[in-house]
């Protein structure tokens, strides 16, 4: 519950101030009496001021802006002390809440009071003026004498408002003026205003004791080392009492923040020190403050009222008869304003004369700030920013970023005057680029150049271009290629004055070296093909775009594109003979290159076809040539099936590794004898029991006599018990060229009867392949078709079987022309030798279980006669 209670007090003890800002309170405050000065961030959700100050007629800049201070004082009393202090303070926020004058602080909240502090928000204020006065390392509250001069201006001036409003400060000291954002002396401090006349026409206010307790903080007492001794002694109320503490002020400000006289809080002091004035302001210590500041104390730091300056009066002094101060003056927002157009800008040409006579420090304080303001006026804008720009090269980057860039940006579109864009670019390259990084020139002053270049005005548009080629360099690829270059090709397309179009060709020259090829190629060269002008200075600076693009474009844009517009461009009537011979010597240097990347690359295309042929060829040739079953062919290359491993064997009698998609390796298990059929296959040598009654031929010949690659077909597997086996053979040829088919009578086979009804048959293809089974390769010859009268709903072979009369055959073995027969292996294709020697006719019996036919061609055999060349293959359907 404790917990709860004290959640609950917290947050009814919070002001609408620490709800709306943001208080910095990690560095050292400012002071100002009891009070101490943060300063804070308006939140992004906060409403606007309740008081309505900063939309005021006299409300400053900084008042709008969301950085403010907020004044804070915490009680550590209680009793009456805290209540003194209370009033006294609430006093001095409502005076300044009702005062508005340019030269007194302006209060942006007002006043809240919690449970342990009072605190309320004005425009932002970097210090009081003793903090300054006193203050060696801090930078920015360093004083010259044209900061003092006019600091002095601005208090006289407060002072005036009050006199005239038959107030009285009553405690102007330097603890009660603050220096604003902009170098600005604002007065504060209004403990003790006192007005003149009570209200209600009771008469003049009486006189009131400045008795001083030391039991109370000392800003609760008037400065007995700032009081005029004429209020101390004389009992007299008026504005000269103010003009008596500013002269006071005028000796501190000149003297690090010391007072003429320290009174210690007594009268008797005071007194004392009053009646020596005439004799001291006189003294070899004050002669080294300079004549002018003399005379304006003289008349100031008087004993009696009657001889003191007026605060209209002191603002006339000789001491700001300078032409810094009297610019500054003229500078000031109700001065400026009160004058005419011809008197502004006259005094706009005659500053940028004057801007190098200020500090560093002033110009970027007090001079810049204020001509900013002046920028409103957008009739001025050509005599302003020249002003603005000199005194912008002196700022550093984050300056120029947050107090310049976002009051200059609001101009980018204004194209009334065009004066104002041209001024603007002419500082892209000397202010623009130096002074942002380079995102915030990509995002805030780029869309500069892209306005003008859709400016009405031709100038504009031709100031614009002219920065073009430079912001090329520094822009990224991305930005130039998306958008900079499309806004260019854009203007080029639409203008039509000579002079922008050129203007255009020289931006896209400097970009050429930027863009990739695809956008040269697809985009700035169909630009430039639907150039139609017959000017010489857009065809000549066309003529250096496409000089500059033929490095980076391919050979064929240069003869289809480039080229022939060189061509054209170059019988312009209104050439001469120098841009003619220009236009020849690109047009030679161009097709000279074209001629040797083309020939290159012809040379390339036909060194491609050639190795492709020869690969071609050679996978022919070793199909069908010589090499068999090792898988080399004539010319040493290696078969890609035995590569692969597809079929590799060897004349050892190793397994031959073949696919059986149809499980047909179980039956040729058995045929793997040396001299057998499954010599042939180059299968294992160890037999299956289901072949194992395979015969013979008669005589022992077997298929590896022949020296012919052999291939052997069960189709047991396809046909349940019964298998027919058939094989061929052939003689191994030397060359790679088919021969003619051979006549069916001189063709050697042999042919096994068993049991099983085994038929095996030769293909042309060494090596059979089982997913092809009875299926032509397209890379082998096609051989005689044949007709068999297959089982109902078996497979149809085209064979034809008559009677047998027995159960076997015989055959007569051709002649070896080639000498000892050489082990037959899988040979990719089959190669049949030219001429091959004659062949006896086979007879063969089948048994009797095939049904009493006898093995024979149904067609007529092909003539053997014929003329054995390659083409004689040609017309040859192997299952027609």
């Amino acid at each position: 519950m404790a917990s709860f209670l004290s959640q609950a007090s917290s947050y009814f003890g919070r002001t609408n101030i620490a709800v709306n800002y943001t208080i910095e309170d990690s560095q050292r405050p400012a002071h100002c009496g009891l009070w101490k000065i943060y300063k804070a961030t308006r939140n992004a959700s906060a409403s606007a001021p309740s008081n309505g100050a900063a939309s005021g007629p006299s409300g400053s800049a900084s008042a709008s802006k969301n950085v403010v201070s907020v004044w804070t004082h915490s009680f550590s009393t209680r009793g009456q002390v805290r209540q003194r202090i209370t009033d006294q303070l609430k006093k001095e926020a409502s005076s300044l809440t009702r005062l508005r004058h340019p030269c007194i602080l302006e209060v942006v909240e007002p006043l809240e009071e919690s449970r342990n502090e009072v605190t309320f928000a004005t425009e932002q204020v970097f210090a009081s003026l003793s903090e300054a006065l006193v203050s060696d390392h801090r930078q920015d509250v360093q004083l010259d004498e044209v900061e003092i001069q006019k600091g002095l201006l601005q208090v006289a001036r407060g002072l005036e408002f009050l006199h005239m409003a038959k107030m009285v400060h009553q405690n102007l000291t330097p603890e009660s003026i603050l220096i604003n954002a902009k170098g600005d002396w604002k007065m504060a401090g209004f403990s003790f205003l006192t007005p003149l006349e009570q209200p209600g026409g009771g008469g003049p206010t009486p006189w009131t004791f400045p008795d001083y307790d030391p039991s109370l903080p000392p800003a609760m007492s008037r400065s007995f080392d700032y009081m005029a001794p004429e209020y101390a002694l004389d009992e007299k109320l008026g504005p000269e009492n103010d003009m008596y503490s500013l002269g006071c002020i005028v000796y501190a400000v000149h003297n690090k923040g010391s007072p003429p006289f320290r009174n210690r809080n007594s009268l008797p002091n005071l007194r004392s020190n009053a009646d020596q004035l005439s004799t001291t302001i006189g003294s070899q210590s004050w002669s080294r403050l300079g004549k002018d500041v003399l005379d304006l104390l003289s008349n100031l730091l008087t004993r009696y009222p009657g001889a003191r300056l007026s605060a209209a009066s002191f603002q006339q002094a000789g001491y700001f008869n300078s032409i810094l101060v009297s610019t500054l003056k003229f500078m000031e927002r109700d001065s400026f304003a009160g004058r005419t157009k011809e008197e502004r800008v006259s005094y706009l040409k005659g500053l940028l004369k004057i801007l190098p006579q200020f500090s560093d420090r002033l110009l970027r304080r007090k001079v810049l700030p204020a001509v900013l303001e002046l920028m409103t006026d957008r009739s001025l804008l050509p005599f302003i920013l020249p002003n603005v720009f000199h005194i912008s090269k002196n700022l550093s980057q984050l300056e120029f970023t947050t107090s310049v860039l976002p009051k200059l940006k609001p101009l980018f579109a204004i194209q009334d005057p065009p004066q104002c864009m041209l001024l603007l670019l002419d500082q892209i390259d000397s202010l623009f680029v130096p002074k942002t990084a380079p995102t915030t020139f990509r995002e805030e002053v780029t869309p500069l150049l892209y306005a003008a270049l859709e400016a009405e005005s031709v100038l504009v548009q031709e100031k614009a271009l002219r920065t073009v080629p430079r912001l090329a360099e520094i822009l990224e690829y991305a930005h130039v290629k998306e958008v900079l270059f499309p806004k260019l090709a854009s203007l080029f397309a639409k203008t039509k004055v000579l002079s922008v179009k050129v203007s255009c060709l020289i931006c896209f020259h400097a970009m050429v070296a930027i863009l990739d090829k695809y956008t040269l190629t697809d985009k700035l060269v169909p630009i430039l093909a639907r150039i139609k002008t017959k000017e010489p200075s857009v065809m000549v600076a066309t003529l250096a775009v496409h000089e500059a693009m033929s490095g980076k474009v391919g050979r064929e844009t240069l003869a289809t594109a480039i080229i022939p517009q060189l061509w054209v461009m170059s019988m312009g009537p209104m050439l001469n003979a120098d841009q003619f011979g220009r236009f020849m010597k690109a047009v030679k240097e161009m097709g000279e290159r074209v001629e040797k990347e083309h020939t290159a690359h012809l040379r390339d295309v036909k060194r491609m076809q050639e190795h492709t042929e020869s690969y071609t060829g050679e996978g022919a040739r070793g199909a069908g040539g010589a090499g068999g079953a090792s898988g080399i062919g004539a010319g040493g290359e290696i078969d890609f099936a035995t590569l692969v491993g597809q079929a590799k064997t060897s004349g050892g009698g190793e397994k031959s590794v073949v696919d059986d998609p149809f499980g047909l390796s179980d039956d040729f298990a058995g045929m793997g004898t040396s001299g057998g059929v499954g010599a042939g296959f180059g299968v294992a040598s160890d037999i299956s029991p289901a072949v194992s009654n395979v015969h013979t031929p008669v005589g022992g010949l077997t298929p590896t006599h022949t020296g012919r690659p052999t291939s052997t077909l069960t189709a047991s597997k396809l046909n349940g018990s019964s298998s027919r086996t058939s094989s061929y053979t052939a003689p191994v040829a030397a060359t790679p060229t088919l021969a003619p088919p051979p006549s069916y009578t001189t063709r050697p086979t042999t042919l096994t009867a068993a049991p099983s009804s085994s038929f095996t048959s030769a293909p042309t293809a060494a090596t059979p392949s089982w997913s092809n089974v009875l299926q032509p390769s397209s890379s082998i010859s096609p051989i005689p078709s044949f007709q068999s009268a297959a089982p109902t709903g078996g497979p149809n072979y085209n064979i034809s079987l008559p009677p047998a009369t027995g159960s076997s055959f015989t055959t007569t073995p051709p002649s070896n022309m080639f000498g000892a027969p050489p082990a037959i292996e899988s040979a990719p294709a089959l190669a049949l030798a030219p001429k091959p020697a004659p062949l006896p006719t086979l007879t063969a019996a089948a048994p009797a279980s095939w049904g009493g036919s006898v093995l024979q061609p149904n067609k007529p055999v092909p003539n053997t006669n014929k003329a054995k060349s390659a083409d004689a293959w040609k017309d040859f359907d192997p299952f027609a």
